[in-house]
């Protein structure tokens, strides 16, 4: 039996690092504030359907799979329909937004072009140099956009790709090919991702000592536990728990995003598919939409379509506005038609994201000199979280599974 392991924070970060653990034959103790485990991740039922809180789905690799079976839960398979992805550029919808040329530049840029970070410039700048202000703006703004919940002139190249070598020695290519573990590309579950908090929760009951509703201790009195320490708790209540350990000017940007699940009558496009992203200055206030019911079997009850809507706070210009009116004047502009919804459900997470900028990069750093110090003086502690080391569930799943 190895040392005993306290894990403060009951998300799906803090599901994933207890399951690692529990595979080594650690002890452990999983905290977690409120009564509910997994976090942002969830699944609503309604009347018409399901309601992804958060993540809509996650990438599978072998690893992925290995848990899956592990824990008893199959995973749901996208229909061919999903393969079919829209951009909106220059008012219409396209699959391929941008000119044959301009896509060979930007095959030469992955594949021979050499990685140099900038720490002055945004990652709207850096990619322009790097693929050009056509591939920037048409492909690479809606798709970054779009999973950062942001414009690219708020993020920054060296924080989201943190892992890669920006000395200007490596391509693009080359530190692609260095990330293990090939994704099969995306799944959810029956009932939704919440299936995959509850399978996880049901599989580590029996197996570890689980603390819901637990106030959390100030950090001098965690730091006199004994045994490992590993917090998952989001960047914001991270923030508040490290105090005056971080001066005001190194506190990392927090980002707000609502989406708003819409069920209707009739589909956003022609064609069945997994969405539309929405480049920058094009008169639509989303970063993205998701087909649900386009994607996975099930996600839509009585012949309703289902679409998830992403919005970034700076969406709503005026508290006079209502997120559905917003989402309403997007989808006229796209269809050219008025289409009353069946039924809206919106979702908001205040703060609960990460900028990922310089800010972030700057603070990562910071966490890895206290990591190193506490290791010093005998405390083994460390923090895991979507501000870490990339964001989305694959790696979440990754950076949990290595430590």
């Amino acid at each position: 039996m190895n040392r005993k392991v306290h894990i403060i924070g009951g998300g799906i970060t803090g599901l994933f690092l207890a399951y690692h653990h529990t595979k080594r034959g650690d002890s452990v103790i999983l905290y977690e504030q409120s009564e509910k485990l997994g976090g942002v991740i969830g699944t609503k039922t309604v009347e018409e359907g399901l309601v992804e809180l958060a993540a809509n789905g996650v990438l599978l690799t072998d690893k992925i799979k290995l848990m899956l079976d592990d824990i008893g839960l199959t995973p749901l398979f996208p229909n061919k329909a999903a393969k079919r992805r829209y951009f909106w550029v220059k008012g219409k919808i396209s699959r391929l937004p941008i000119s044959i040329l301009a896509g060979l530049k930007l095959l030469f840029a992955i594949g021979f072009k050499k990685i140099k970070f900038n720490q002055t410039q945004n990652f709207e700048t850096w990619a322009c140099q790097m693929f050009g202000t056509s591939v920037t703006k048409n492909i690479i703004e809606p798709a970054i956009g779009g999973v950062y919940g942001t414009r690219l002139d708020a993020l920054q190249a060296e924080s989201i790709f943190s892992n890669w070598d920006g000395s200007g020695k490596n391509t693009i290519l080359k530190e692609i090919k260095k990330k293990k573990g090939k994704s099969l590309g995306t799944v959810s579950f029956p009932q939704g991702m919440g299936d995959l908090v509850s399978y996880l929760v049901r599989y580590l009951e029996p197996r570890i000592e689980i603390k819901t509703n637990y106030p959390m201790q100030t950090l001098d009195e965690i730091l006199k536990w004994e045994g490992k320490i590993r917090f998952c708790i989001s960047l914001k209540s991270l923030i508040s728990v490290l105090g005056n350990r971080i001066q005001p000017n190194e506190t990392p940007n927090l980002l707000s995003i609502t989406t708003i699940t819409r069920f209707g009558r009739f589909h956003l496009t022609k064609k069945p598919c997994f969405g539309v992203l929405f480049a920058k200055n094009e008169g639509i206030r989303a970063l993205g939409v998701l087909s649900n019911s386009d994607i996975f079997p099930g996600r839509s009850k009585h012949g309703l379509h289902s679409e998830t809507w992403i919005y970034p706070e700076s969406a709503k210009q005026s508290e006079n506005e209502s997120w559905e009116s917003i989402l309403e004047k997007d989808r006229e502009r796209i269809t050219n038609k008025t289409d009353s919804p069946n039924e809206v459900y919106i979702t908001s997470w205040n703060g609960v994201f990460p900028a990922y900028d310089r800010k972030l990069f700057e603070f990562n750093r910071i966490m890895d000199v206290m990591e190193a110090d506490w290791l010093k003086k005998g405390i083994d502690i460390r923090f895991f979280g979507n501000y870490r080391k990339g964001i989305g569930l694959r790696s979440l799943f990754e950076s949990t599974s290595s430590e």
